[in-house]
């Protein structure tokens, strides 16, 4: 599960961030002899599933289906760390209020909420099939949200701030599934939507991110 590349085409305000975190993606892949995300696979990891089979991935789609739509939000991008277990360079995520245009050094509410449904929902459809949930794993070790920007990255880069924060507004998330596929260089993974849900209209105030 997971915040779609492109929530919106032809909302141009959204739009030019996302152009933005290409450039960004490129030119920190170029500086860190790593291996550029491709564009449409872009995306912020709400919940991972693992392997299901047709009846778990349906049972996931119609307890999704019932949740009351969590509330849209914007997050704000402006670090970049590197984790070396899995040699990744990533962007971070915090709370961003686009009324007040202020960014908050921690996870949106709104998004959390997100995430803690969505668990719920995968812990519930693998539980009967006695499959591992990667969801409590992830619990457990505390949730990260962020954007992976490049892999296969051998030595800690020099990292820094971003000179202008991004700012991304998400009004749909989506059930993604990971393909393999034939490129010019061998082979690459794309992932492909196979379910989107609506997120509900942000009211915002003082207090809520």
């Amino acid at each position: 599960m997971g915040l779609p590349p492109k929530t919106n085409e032809k909302n141009d305000g959204n739009l030019k961030p996302f152009q933005q975190l290409y450039r960004l993606k490129n030119t920190v892949a170029a500086e860190v002899q790593g291996k550029p995300v491709i564009n449409n696979n872009l995306h912020i990891t709400l919940a991972f599933i693992g392997a299901v089979n047709q009846q778990q991935k349906q049972q996931l789609i119609a307890n999704v289906n019932r949740l009351i739509a969590p509330q849209a939000f914007s997050i704000s991008c402006s670090g970049l760390h590197y984790w070396s277990r899995s040699k990744v360079v990533w962007l971070d995520c915090h709370a961003y209020h686009p009324v007040y245009q202020q960014p908050h050094q921690q996870p949106s509410a709104a998004l959390q909420t997100l995430v803690s449904l969505l668990q719920q929902a995968v812990d519930h459809s693998t539980h009967c099939a006695g499959i591992p949930s990667a969801s409590n794993q992830a619990s457990a070790s505390g949730y990260i949200p962020h954007i992976t920007l490049c892999k296969k990255v051998t030595s800690r880069p020099h990292l820094s701030s971003l000179p202008q924060q991004l700012d991304f507004h998400f009004q749909h998330f989506g059930l993604y599934i990971s393909e393999t596929i034939k490129t010019a260089h061998g082979s690459d993974v794309q992932y492909r939507c196979l379910q989107q849900w609506a997120l509900a209209a942000a009211h915002f105030n003082n207090g809520s991110y």
